[in-house]
């Protein structure tokens, strides 16, 4: 699963549940305004920046000796308060980029994957509508980014991704989504669709499910936050190959424990750590091919950690 359709399934619940947009892996919120009457923290959830380092460890491939580990060191910000359009639309851009460093240990699994350094640059448009009267809120995404190596820069480094969703408030406690989305629509276009639910049972715990994206924190104390998560991990790229124009497609899953703590104001640091597992790695040429699949493909488990800087509000 890449990183666009992750995104994509966690974004579009939650895109429908309040003015608000994004991934709850890569963060992102501006004090949104929440519907009238709701009780959610939403701040618990999302980011209006953040900066990020996510490594991952120690996966070996399962059909070739030697092993895999990531560096990503990952960057967002909402670049307005949400601007109004009309009486009930609403619109939110956001600038993301991540660095992602790719290191294999012993023999070189394929002549095509060695040590990388990939980028990637996104500009998030998000559009919302909401109305105070009514429990239903309708939510879109617009992504175009940029994929690379920077080795040569073509139309195989551009992506297109594009999604929608509806959402509606059960009560002050419980919100519920659906959301679909076409991922890659200038290349070999794949299409999704996920459920989501933001449940906060009291003060102190929220639950959430994104999609592929689980969640669940608890206040210890009003600085201090604890919590489990089970999302994805991994991206898409282009590169520059011997046979030509390629796409890195590595995803996996990490599942792990989570602690935020509160440093002065709207700025928290957290980290956590964990397993990572259902990974795989792959080499895709332009026509389709997955040359060296029988050498990568599967990756076992793992470990990883991440620590960043959340602010939550400008």
């Amino acid at each position: 699963m890449s990183k666009r359709l992750r995104r994509s399934l966690a974004a579009l619940p939650l895109l429908t549940a309040a003015a608000l947009a994004g991934d709850p892996a890569s963060s992102f919120a501006v004090t949104p305004p929440a519907p009238t009457g709701t009780g959610f923290d939403l701040s618990k959830l999302f980011n209006a920046a953040d900066v990020k380092y996510i490594g991952s460890f120690d996966m070996d491939f399962d059909n070739s000796v030697g092993n895999l580990e990531t560096h990503a060191f990952q960057a967002s910000a909402f670049l307005s308060q949400p601007i109004q359009l009309g009486s009930d639309w609403q619109f939110l851009p956001q600038f993301s980029y991540e660095a992602m460093l790719m290191n294999t240990t012993g023999p070189v699994p394929s002549l095509l994957l060695g040590d990388e350094d990939l980028h990637e640059i996104e500009l998030s448009l998000y559009f919302l509508r909401l109305n105070d009267t009514s429990p239903w809120v309708y939510g879109a995404w617009i992504n175009p980014a940029l994929a690379t190596d920077f080795q040569g820069i073509s139309g195989d480094d551009f992506f297109l991704d594009a999604a929608g969703g509806v959402g509606y408030k059960l009560n002050d406690r419980l919100m519920v989504g659906l959301g679909a989305a076409a991922l890659n629509i200038t290349g070999d276009t794949t299409w999704a669709a996920g459920p989501g639910f933001a449940w906060q049972p009291n003060d102190q715990t929220m639950v959430s499910l994104f999609g592929p994206n689980f969640r669940a924190t608890h206040d210890i104390t009003p600085k201090w936050r604890v919590g489990v998560e089970v999302r994805p991990n991994g991206g898409i790229w282009n590169i520059d190959t011997a046979l030509g124009s390629a796409n890195i497609d590595y995803t996996n899953f990490r599942a792990g424990v989570t602690s935020s703590h509160n440093l002065a104001g709207d700025l928290w640091l957290s980290y956590g750590a964990g397993m990572t597992f259902g990974g795989e790695i792959n080499v895709t040429t332009t026509d389709g091919s997955k040359v060296f699949q029988n050498q990568l493909d599967d990756l076992e488990s793992g470990l990883y950690g991440f620590v960043g800087l959340d602010l939550k509000s400008w």
